[in-house]
Protein backbone atom coordinates (compact mmCIF):
# COMPACT_ATOMS: atom_id res chain seq x y z
CA UNK A 1 0.00 0.00 0.00
CA UNK A 2 1.35 3.57 -1.01
CA UNK A 3 1.80 6.33 2.22
CA UNK A 4 -0.74 8.23 0.28
CA UNK A 5 -3.73 5.92 1.01
CA UNK A 6 -2.25 5.19 3.99
CA UNK A 7 -2.58 8.52 5.54
CA UNK A 8 -5.78 8.86 3.68
CA UNK A 9 -7.28 5.91 5.39
CA UNK A 10 -5.55 6.74 8.55
CA UNK A 11 -7.62 10.30 8.30
CA UNK A 12 -11.13 8.49 7.87
CA UNK A 13 -13.56 8.81 10.53
CA UNK A 14 -15.35 6.11 11.54
CA UNK A 15 -19.29 8.37 11.21
CA UNK A 16 -19.23 11.37 9.28
CA UNK A 17 -20.04 15.03 10.84
CA UNK A 18 -23.73 14.52 10.11
CA UNK A 19 -24.17 11.46 12.06
CA UNK A 20 -22.10 12.41 15.00
CA UNK A 21 -23.97 15.64 15.24
CA UNK A 22 -27.82 13.85 14.81
CA UNK A 23 -26.30 11.22 18.14
CA UNK A 24 -26.03 14.84 19.82
CA UNK A 25 -29.12 16.24 19.03
CA UNK A 26 -32.00 15.92 21.55
CA UNK A 27 -34.79 12.74 20.88
CA UNK A 28 -37.87 14.36 21.96
CA UNK A 29 -41.28 13.59 21.44
CA UNK A 30 -43.16 16.93 19.31
CA UNK A 31 -46.63 16.79 20.31
CA UNK A 32 -49.29 17.78 17.57
CA UNK A 33 -50.44 21.28 18.41
CA UNK A 34 -54.59 22.66 17.48
CA UNK A 35 -52.88 24.35 14.81
CA UNK A 36 -51.04 21.42 13.04
CA UNK A 37 -54.57 18.82 13.52
CA UNK A 38 -55.84 22.30 12.18
CA UNK A 39 -53.38 22.23 8.89
CA UNK A 40 -53.94 18.40 8.44
CA UNK A 41 -57.50 18.93 8.12
CA UNK A 42 -56.92 22.01 5.98
CA UNK A 43 -54.81 19.84 3.58
CA UNK A 44 -57.57 17.57 3.53
CA UNK A 45 -60.09 19.72 2.75
CA UNK A 46 -57.63 21.43 -0.24
CA UNK A 47 -57.73 18.16 -1.59
CA UNK A 48 -61.56 17.34 -1.48
CA UNK A 49 -61.91 20.54 -2.94
CA UNK A 50 -60.33 19.87 -5.82
CA UNK A 51 -61.86 16.58 -6.07
CA UNK A 52 -65.19 18.72 -6.31
CA UNK A 53 -64.12 21.49 -8.43
CA UNK A 54 -63.13 17.92 -10.73
CA UNK A 55 -66.36 16.76 -10.58
CA UNK A 56 -67.97 20.47 -11.33
CA UNK A 57 -65.52 20.96 -13.94
CA UNK A 58 -66.47 17.69 -15.73
CA UNK A 59 -70.07 18.17 -16.49
CA UNK A 60 -69.68 21.88 -17.16
CA UNK A 61 -66.75 22.67 -19.38
CA UNK A 62 -66.72 22.14 -23.18
CA UNK A 63 -65.47 19.04 -24.52
CA UNK A 64 -61.93 20.69 -25.64
CA UNK A 65 -59.97 22.55 -23.02
CA UNK A 66 -57.01 23.55 -22.77
CA UNK A 67 -54.31 21.66 -21.14
CA UNK A 68 -51.02 23.76 -21.58
CA UNK A 69 -49.97 26.43 -21.51
CA UNK A 70 -46.69 28.55 -22.22
CA UNK A 71 -44.51 31.04 -20.58
CA UNK A 72 -47.13 33.49 -21.10
CA UNK A 73 -49.48 31.93 -19.74
CA UNK A 74 -51.16 31.85 -23.16
CA UNK A 75 -52.66 28.28 -23.85
CA UNK A 76 -50.79 26.50 -26.50
CA UNK A 77 -52.31 22.77 -26.56
CA UNK A 78 -55.41 21.36 -26.09
CA UNK A 79 -57.21 18.37 -25.25
CA UNK A 80 -60.56 16.47 -24.02
CA UNK A 81 -61.49 17.83 -20.56
CA UNK A 82 -61.00 14.02 -19.18
CA UNK A 83 -57.77 15.45 -18.32
CA UNK A 84 -58.58 17.85 -15.24
CA UNK A 85 -58.96 14.33 -13.84
CA UNK A 86 -55.70 13.06 -14.63
CA UNK A 87 -54.43 16.44 -12.97
CA UNK A 88 -56.56 15.44 -9.94
CA UNK A 89 -55.30 12.01 -10.10
CA UNK A 90 -51.71 13.80 -10.10
CA UNK A 91 -52.41 15.90 -7.36
CA UNK A 92 -53.69 13.04 -5.34
CA UNK A 93 -50.55 11.14 -5.84
CA UNK A 94 -48.22 14.08 -5.00
CA UNK A 95 -50.20 14.40 -1.58
CA UNK A 96 -50.00 10.95 -0.50
CA UNK A 97 -46.33 10.97 -1.50
CA UNK A 98 -46.31 14.15 1.07
CA UNK A 99 -48.61 12.74 3.41
CA UNK A 100 -46.02 9.84 3.71
CA UNK A 101 -42.88 12.58 4.09
CA UNK A 102 -44.66 14.62 6.78
CA UNK A 103 -44.92 11.40 8.60
CA UNK A 104 -41.33 10.60 8.27
CA UNK A 105 -40.18 14.01 9.59
CA UNK A 106 -42.84 13.90 12.15
CA UNK A 107 -41.28 10.60 13.54
CA UNK A 108 -37.67 11.81 13.11
CA UNK A 109 -37.40 15.28 12.80
CA UNK A 110 -33.53 15.08 14.24
CA UNK A 111 -32.61 13.46 11.01
CA UNK A 112 -33.00 16.91 9.29
CA UNK A 113 -30.65 19.59 8.51
CA UNK A 114 -31.21 22.50 10.85
CA UNK A 115 -29.86 26.48 10.04
CA UNK A 116 -29.04 26.62 13.56
CA UNK A 117 -27.30 23.91 16.31
CA UNK A 118 -29.74 21.92 17.93
CA UNK A 119 -29.84 22.50 21.89
CA UNK A 120 -32.43 20.89 24.34
CA UNK A 121 -33.28 24.63 24.47
CA UNK A 122 -34.53 25.05 20.83
CA UNK A 123 -35.17 21.46 19.79
CA UNK A 124 -38.82 21.56 20.15
CA UNK A 125 -39.15 24.84 18.60
CA UNK A 126 -36.94 23.87 15.67
CA UNK A 127 -38.39 20.34 15.05
CA UNK A 128 -42.06 21.47 15.20
CA UNK A 129 -40.86 23.94 12.38
CA UNK A 130 -39.37 21.25 10.35
CA UNK A 131 -42.76 19.30 10.40
CA UNK A 132 -44.92 22.18 9.73
CA UNK A 133 -42.65 22.84 6.95
CA UNK A 134 -43.45 19.78 5.51
CA UNK A 135 -47.16 20.02 6.64
CA UNK A 136 -47.63 23.10 4.73
CA UNK A 137 -45.87 22.03 1.43
CA UNK A 138 -48.62 19.63 1.09
CA UNK A 139 -51.35 21.94 1.11
CA UNK A 140 -49.55 24.55 -1.20
CA UNK A 141 -49.01 21.56 -3.57
CA UNK A 142 -52.73 21.03 -3.38
CA UNK A 143 -53.88 24.48 -3.39
CA UNK A 144 -51.28 24.71 -6.95
CA UNK A 145 -53.33 22.48 -8.43
CA UNK A 146 -56.70 24.19 -7.00
CA UNK A 147 -55.71 27.47 -8.43
CA UNK A 148 -54.27 25.87 -12.39
CA UNK A 149 -58.04 23.82 -12.24
CA UNK A 150 -59.45 26.97 -11.74
CA UNK A 151 -57.96 29.00 -14.35
CA UNK A 152 -57.77 26.35 -16.77
CA UNK A 153 -62.01 26.01 -16.86
CA UNK A 154 -61.57 29.63 -16.98
CA UNK A 155 -59.78 29.80 -19.93
CA UNK A 156 -61.97 26.69 -21.33
CA UNK A 157 -65.42 28.86 -20.85
CA UNK A 158 -63.75 31.96 -22.33
CA UNK A 159 -63.94 33.63 -18.93
CA UNK A 160 -59.97 34.35 -19.17
CA UNK A 161 -57.78 34.67 -22.59
CA UNK A 162 -54.63 32.66 -20.20
CA UNK A 163 -53.23 32.21 -16.50
CA UNK A 164 -52.32 35.70 -16.25
CA UNK A 165 -49.70 37.74 -14.73
CA UNK A 166 -50.40 36.59 -11.43
CA UNK A 167 -50.46 32.91 -12.15
CA UNK A 168 -46.96 31.86 -11.54
CA UNK A 169 -46.50 34.35 -8.03
CA UNK A 170 -49.00 32.89 -7.09
CA UNK A 171 -47.64 29.66 -7.00
CA UNK A 172 -44.54 30.18 -5.88
CA UNK A 173 -45.98 32.08 -2.85
CA UNK A 174 -48.10 28.95 -1.92
CA UNK A 175 -44.99 26.43 -2.33
CA UNK A 176 -42.14 28.72 -0.88
CA UNK A 177 -43.84 31.56 1.16
CA UNK A 178 -46.09 29.49 3.12
CA UNK A 179 -44.26 26.94 4.40
CA UNK A 180 -41.53 29.64 4.68
CA UNK A 181 -43.72 31.60 7.13
CA UNK A 182 -45.23 28.87 9.11
CA UNK A 183 -41.72 28.04 9.87
CA UNK A 184 -40.64 31.08 10.66
CA UNK A 185 -43.22 31.77 12.84
CA UNK A 186 -43.03 28.90 14.86
CA UNK A 187 -39.51 28.98 15.44
CA UNK A 188 -39.60 32.94 16.27
CA UNK A 189 -42.47 32.20 19.56
CA UNK A 190 -40.40 29.71 20.55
Amino acid sequence: MTDWLRRLLRQQEPKSNFYLKMESRPKIEVPQTPADKAADVAAWGALAALWALTTWYLFRLPDTIPIHFNAAGEPDRYDEKGTLAVLSLMATALFAAMTVVANAVGRNPRALNYPVTITPANALGQYRGAIRVARSLRIGFVLVFVQLLYQTAQVATGQAKGLGTWSMPIDFGLLLALPGLWYWWTVARN
